[in-house]
This record gives C-alpha cells, structure tokens and sequence, in this order.
C-alpha cells in the first residue's frame, strides 16, 4: 500500500444530464434541482443542474479503490459538502495518505474543480485484504 504522504493519480469526472438522472432514480433522490433544469434555474436560480453530494461521495470512493486495488477495502468514510458544482463543471478527484499501519491505510479525499475549489472532502479507512 502507498506510503503515508503518497498522493492518488487524480481521476476527472464530467457528469452528463443522463448520469446526474440515473443517480436521482437508482438512488431515490428526487429533488428537481438535479435533472429538471427549468425548475432548477427558474424557481431555484442556480445556474444550471447540481451534481448530487452523494455521487461526488461516490467519485471519492471510486478513486481510492481505483488506486488502491484489490490490495485493500472500504471499512468506513465520511464526507462533507463545501461547494456547489453543477453540470459542466469538471471534477478533479484524488486522495493523499494521511496514516497508516498494520491493519490499513487512511486517506483524506477530494473532489475540486479545476479552479481550486473544493466541492466536497472525505477521509476514508481502508483495511487491508
């Protein structure tokens, strides 16, 4: 497993319209603001359709799996909301080992946009397999 300090290869994501109504549906999350835009700009005013917190989650955890292999798996994560990012915003996702020992590895998680701005941060604990 990766050293404390190692960063993960950072993965990008780029939502469609159809991924942000497929994860409103698979995961009962029916609010309009992410897949009716008309009701999202016109009665809500944001500036476009949001990308849901729980796929940012998602993406976090894709992202250390993808990076840690089959050499390790998800025992917990928390994450936590800190911006916006809507559709066409192109999300960074990555990770840094915060800690390590015999029986796993700690990371810190991110999803930015390319700006800077961080949308949602995580830290996760991977048990080693």
């Amino acid at each position: 497993l990766p050293a404390v300090g190692a960063e993960s290869p950072i993965q990008v994501r780029n939502p469609s319209a159809l991924d942000l109504f497929m994860f409103s549906a698979s995961a009962w999350l029916l609010h309009r603001i992410h897949y009716d835009a008309p009701f999202t700009t016109e009665h809500d005013g944001h500036p476009g359709l949001l990308i849901h917190g729980p796929l940012q989650g998602v993406y976090l955890v894709q992202t250390a799996e993808s990076w840690l292999g089959d050499h390790a798996r998800l025992a917990t994560i928390t994450y936590r909301h800190l911006a916006p990012a809507y559709l066409g915003d192109s999300l960074e996702c990555g990770g840094t080992v915060a800690g390590a020992d015999e029986n796993g590895i700690d990371l810190e998680l991110w999803a930015r946009k390319p700006d800077g701005t961080v949308t949602t941060s995580g830290a996760a604990r991977f048990a080693r397999r």
